[in-house]
């Protein structure tokens, strides 16, 4: 369900556009543009909705022995908010502005910590941000960064499993945000956009419910957001700001046809480990208990690949296709467990998906939704610092399914970009072997992709 919602937005505005747009001519399937004649300068509301993912880390820097390591806590959830803001073309390719959002963040998620009785959590309900953003302009399409402040509600939780010693801390955290995106005119006042957001929301310290022993725990705060967004410019629309001899022209906008590209972003796993059927075993030693638990394993990496695909305009509004893309995804990440002399870890160096799109064009852009097989190569490994034996690992290619969309546009010739979500399951791994008593520890494999790309049109 989680899943569906992280593109859902995607898919209604792709439904919507055609209402939106509708003043927009249609003509056969032959489009030829004029060279774009846009000005961006200009206030403007609007309202989005997408994906969020906590990347948050907690420690016990101060704890005596194994109780000074750390575990993560990863969530996906379910954002959305609304934003206004003011752009002012400086140049018929540059466009600066300052926006404003404030919304719902939709991260929630507290577990018993694998093997020990306590517990961990974090939940951050809202989520605001004041940015600068600065890009550049094809006419109808604009292609920026954007960075500032952010503020974030946020509940660190420290706490032993029956809720018996319960410690929270509850604040308004104030840290920065930087991202970026495409941001396309649909026509009259409306725009659309595609845009990734990273925020640090700083740390937090919460005093342990254990006394000394274990000390206060230590919470680094970090968020992912991707997002589409649909804006209404205020006043007048469509006035020319630029002399059109200056302006990129896009000619032919059709989007029929074979294309290669590149691509590159960052990529997070939201890996959970577990032991669903450890026994008791018949002596306890510190860190083999019946308490079963589990983990998060949130890594984040630079990822690049590169796609090629297929695209066909079944009439004046709609794209279908198929596209396929193989690369680096670039997540490693072990960490040792809280209050445990064991590791958890996951790597995953490459990866390919094999996707079908679909998507409403505004002649130079299209928004689409896209689907499909994935493929990871991942390792998982599990090791016991108190016995010499190395770490267990098991290593495989796994096949999964893939969820997303974006927003891709015409920069002029053959070229075009595009902004993209990827929701990645690669199943389900299992470990066998914890040395002691030979449990099984089952690796649940997610990961988010968020990149930008290059494409370059064959032929044409």
């Amino acid at each position: 369900m989680k899943v569906r919602l992280s593109v859902g937005m995607v898919a209604g505005m792709v439904c919507c556009g055609p209402a939106l747009a509708a003043d927009l001519p249609v003509k056969a399937p032959a489009f030829k543009a004029a060279a774009p004649v846009s000005n961006w300068t200009g206030w403007y509301v609007g309202v989005n909705a997408g994906a969020s993912l906590s990347q948050v880390n907690a420690s016990t820097p101060n704890a005596m022995q194994f109780l000074n390591s750390e575990l993560d806590v990863a969530r996906l959830g379910a954002t959305g908010g609304a934003q206004a803001g003011f752009n002012w073309q400086i140049s018929p390719y540059w466009v600066a502005g300052i926006e404003a959002d404030f919304g719902h963040l939709g991260i929630d998620r507290t577990f018993a910590e694998w093997n020990d009785d306590v517990a961990f959590g974090v939940k951050a309900d809202w989520y605001g941000t004041i940015r600068g953003r600065l890009g550049y302009t094809t006419g109808p399409s604009l292609l920026y960064l954007t960075g500032g402040a952010a503020f974030v509600n946020v509940k660190n939780v420290f706490a032993d499993t029956d809720r018996s010693l319960v410690v929270e801390s509850s604040k308004t955290a104030t840290g920065w945000t930087l991202g970026g995106g495409i941001e396309t005119m649909l026509g009259g006042n409306w725009s659309a956009k595609a845009e990734y957001l990273y925020i640090d929301a700083g740390r937090t310290t919460v005093a342990g419910p254990f006394g000394r022993v274990i000390g206060d725990a230590v919470f680094e705060n970090r968020f992912h957001v991707y997002r589409a967004g649909l804006n209404y410019r205020l006043g007048s629309a469509g006035t020319e700001c630029c002399a059109l001899a200056s302006r990129p022209n896009t000619g032919d906008t059709s989007w029929t046809g074979g294309y290669v590209g590149v691509n590159a972003g960052a990529s997070v796993s939201q890996v959970n480990a577990s032991t669903p059927n450890l026994p008791e075993p018949e002596f306890a030693p510190v860190f083999i208990a019946p308490n079963e638990g589990e983990l998060d394993i949130a890594g984040l990496g630079a990822t690049g690949s590169l796609q090629a695909g297929f695209n066909w305009q079944a009439s004046p509004h709609w794209v279908a296709g198929l596209e396929a893309d193989f690369g680096h995804l670039g997540i490693n990440r072990t960490i040792k467990d809280w209050n445990d002399p064991v590791t958890f870890g996951v790597k995953a160096d490459w990866y390919g998906t094999i996707r079908g799109r679909l998507g409403y064009t505004t002649g130079p852009s299209l928004l689409y939704v896209t689907g499909g097989a994935a493929f990871v190569n991942v390792k998982s490994i599990f090791g016991n610092l108190a016995v010499s034996s190395p770490p267990v690992e098991s290593s495989k290619t796994a096949t999964g399914w893939t969820l997303g969309g974006g927003l891709e546009t015409m920069l002029g010739g053959n070229w075009s970009a595009k902004a993209e979500y990827l929701y990645i399951d690669a199943g389900k791994t299992s470990v066998d072997g914890l040395p002691i008593d030979q449990a099984v520890v089952v690796f649940d494999n997610r990961f988010h992709v968020y990149r930008a790309g290059l494409n370059y049109r064959l032929g044409g």
